[in-house]
């Protein structure tokens, strides 16, 4: 072959070379300029989550073959069709880390404005920076997604990305849901929501109507365990969607059913097949939810013109499910609930994921008063710390000490008045000597009020202050009755007057927890003993002051609500002052397997480390 044949050969090989690199050049752009492939939230989880050791027992890729009917919900999110997703579930099926498979897909794969909304804005929060970031640091799909501040640290509250940002925030905080547009909104926890904010209306009417502009691409995530029949949320939105639940299929006969209390067969822990009537254990009942069904018994959801309208799916879906409980775990803490007002409502509301029904009758005072018994001493062995609630009147001052023993088993100790103007010196002189009284034994031994709750309301608040304020060394402090849904006591503010540490109680979540256990019978966790001894103040007036109030269910500007009444003819002071001495044991926040006695020292310093609200208080 001649030289110039070879080199015509070369060029046209280099050429053919060229045109190669630029066709794998523009399939490499192409490739980036593509649209990302189409996936759902349970496939986008599948291909990029990494659970973090810090949140997960089982860190590593994520399956949501683990828990196969989380699918099913995963799908119905990602579904464009759908606008509305409500999970009305129990404890341990893994409703938080649906949430978070949410986030992250709406962060990596479809950027948009989103809100995270939570019962408080503390919890909020604290979610951001624990879970969410837990997430994103060990995703690397996410890891560089969310943006820093130049501080080097990212916001608790807001947290950005490209093409859009989370807001975490609490269901109290009105400007937050109502000053911007949200395309996605994940409410967690929905029935332990404020009733309203402000004057405002519905808490998750509200955080909807932020979703308005979106209409027709917008996504309502709402999820929660239910609470009280008639007054649960959840349960109510619930209602308006499809009511689907999760069928498997029986090991034995093959025909599908869901997992239902009435069939779950105590002697074996296993659950009854309603067609054959098989007893198949827990282990071949969960391998075949992976055959499992979401299926519909409200198919035909209407919208306002009376159409189909699938745009609101809702699901039901208990702890027998759950990937991470064992129906043994089920049997026994329905045993330990068995006879417990307030247990068997926790049961009923997170493990079966159904809403308790309570009786709005009130409590026979006389019932309560015929258990009084003989105590033979000031305080019985048993009790470990003391508390106080101190109510104020216009011509005196009310006051309960009450002992609590393991397992918040409860001993009134003593019911009293200080008589005089409270805007009298000798009357609060008075009180100081009641608080900083030591308080014997049987064997000689003494104990000293550990916390006392303070009402500042009323007319004589700037008497309360200058009594705590110097006097916030020995747990004396002010707070403030707040009604609606909230927890017994939230984080205190020193914007007063006084500059003293001011609680705000949620004194109606206080009056549900101790109706609740006054409706207890036997002896033990949670139940409310009294003194027969009639200088220890629990007569008949008490105790029906102590039964003076009932909820009713009112409705106010169109939303539906719960409220306590008083009933005519009654005072209620034994029932708020129980209430406030409750409210001073959350302060505190003893170790009640710890006797804190007056010489028990040691004790006390463990009360100082532990103690959740008072950080900065001197």
């Amino acid at each position: 072959m001649s030289i110039t044949m070879m080199k015509k050969d070369n060029d046209i090989f280099k050429e053919l070379n060229i045109k190669q690199k630029t066709i794998d050049l523009f399939s490499e752009i192409l490739k980036e300029l593509a649209p990302p492939p189409k996936l759902t939230i349970d496939q986008w989880a599948d291909k990029y989550r990494i659970l973090s050791s810090k949140s997960s027992a089982e860190p590593g890729r994520w399956s949501t073959d683990r828990a196969p009917y989380q699918r099913g919900i995963m799908q119905a999110i990602s579904d464009s069709k759908t606008e509305m997703i409500v999970l009305k579930m129990g404890a341990q099926v893994g409703k938080t880390e649906i949430s978070l498979n949410t986030l992250g897909y709406f962060i990596d794969y479809l950027p948009s404005s989103i809100m995270y909304l939570m019962p408080t804005k503390e919890f909020a929060q604290e979610f951001a920076s624990t879970r969410f970031m837990d997430m994103v640091r060990s995703t690397p799909r996410l890891r560089n997604k969310i943006i820093v501040e130049e501080t080097g640290r990212d916001t608790k509250k807001i947290k950005e990305f490209s093409g859009g940002y989370v807001v975490f925030t609490g269901s109290g905080s009105a400007s937050e849901l109502a000053s911007r547009p949200i395309r996605v909104i994940l409410a967690d926890e929905v029935d332990r929501f404020e009733k309203s904010v402000g004057t405002e209306g519905d808490v998750v009417e509200l955080a909807i109507k932020r979703t308005q502009t979106f209409k027709g691409s917008r996504k309502i995530v709402l999820v929660s365990t239910p609470t009280v029949k008639g007054d649960s949320k959840i349960d109510s939105m619930f209602q308006i969607g499809t009511q689907e639940s999760f069928y498997v299929p029986c090991p034995c006969c093959g025909s599908y059913q869901k997992f239902v209390w009435k069939n779950f067969d105590f002697e074996t822990c296993g659950m009854k097949c309603e067609d054959c009537g098989e007893i198949s254990d827990e282990i071949s009942w969960k391998k075949n939810r992976v055959y499992g069904e979401w299926l519909a018994e409200n198919p035909d959801v209407k919208d306002e013109e009376g159409n189909i309208n699938f745009k609101i799916r809702s699901f039901h879906l208990n702890e027998f499910y759950s990937s991470w409980s064992d129906w043994k775990d089920i049997k026994e803490n329905f045993q330990r609930s068995k006879g417990n007002i307030e247990m068997m409502k926790v049961f009923t509301n997170t493990v079966l994921a159904e809403t308790f029904e309570e009786k709005e009758d009130t409590l026979d005072w006389q019932k309560i008063l015929n258990r009084r018994e003989y105590y033979h001493c000031e305080i019985p062995e048993n009790v470990n710390a003391l508390t106080c609630g101190v109510d104020v009147q216009d011509n005196r001052l009310e006051y309960e000490i009450v002992g609590w023993a393991k397992d918040e088993e409860c001993y009134g100790i003593k019911y009293g008045t200080i008589y005089g103007n409270p805007g009298e010196s000798f009357v609060w002189d008075e009180l100081d000597e009641v608080l900083d009284k030591e308080y014997p034994y049987k064997n000689g031994e003494k104990i000293k009020i550990l916390c006392t709750c303070i009402d500042s309301g009323g007319h004589f608040t700037s008497e309360v202050y200058a009594f705590v304020k110097i006097r916030e060394h020995r747990r004396v402090f002010a707070i403030k009755g707040m009604a609606g849904t909230r927890e017994l006591v939230s984080k205190p503010s020193r914007n007063n007057k006084g500059n003293i540490a001011l609680f705000p109680i949620g004194v109606d979540s206080g009056k549900d927890t101790i109706f609740s256990r006054l409706q207890i019978e036997t002896a033990g966790k949670y139940y409310f003993h009294y003194p027969i001894e009639s200088e220890k103040g629990y007569d008949e007036a008490y105790f029906k002051g102590l039964t003076s109030e009932k909820r009713v269910n009112v409705v106010k500007r169109g939303i539906r609500k719960t409220e306590w009444k008083i009933i005519s003819g009654r005072r209620n002071e034994p029932l708020d002052l129980r209430n406030y001495a409750l409210a001073a044991l959350r302060i505190a926040n003893p170790n009640l397997e710890k006797r804190y006695s007056t010489g028990n020292m040691r004790a006390k310093t463990v009360i100082r480390k532990r103690k959740i609200y008072s950080k900065g208080i001197k």
